[in-house]
């Protein structure tokens, strides 16, 4: 699969986890994307026995389209699937990191 980082994507990394020095929260980041680049299509990734470890799911209700990774046990990676919702999950190719959140359960 290929990644595309959003700016706020950018943005939230540069000031929420390399700027406090965050050394966990930066290796579970690259072994996401190592992941997330290691797999075929959207599928395979969420089959992936890791998937589990790092709770790779799709949110529900008005988030539907976004799918989340758990960096730590208050920092959350936002992703969206390159494609047409609902996704088939074979033809995703690409995902696009959309954002680092760490507002709803404070600081990380």
């Amino acid at each position: 699969m290929k990644i595309i980082k959003s700016k706020n994507y950018e943005k939230d990394y540069k000031k929420k986890i390399l700027n406090k020095y965050k050394q966990k929260e930066i290796d579970r980041i690259q072994s996401i994307e190592e992941l997330v680049l290691d797999s075929e299509n959207l599928k395979s990734l969420l089959l992936n026995p890791l998937s589990l470890v790092y709770n790779i799911r799709q949110k529900e209700g008005v988030l539907k389209e976004i799918f989340t990774a758990n960096v730590n046990s208050k920092i959350r990676l936002y992703m969206k699937p390159i494609g047409e919702y609902p996704y088939n999950k074979i033809e995703i190719k690409s995902i696009e990191f959309l954002k680092i959140d760490d507002k709803h359960y404070g600081e990380g």
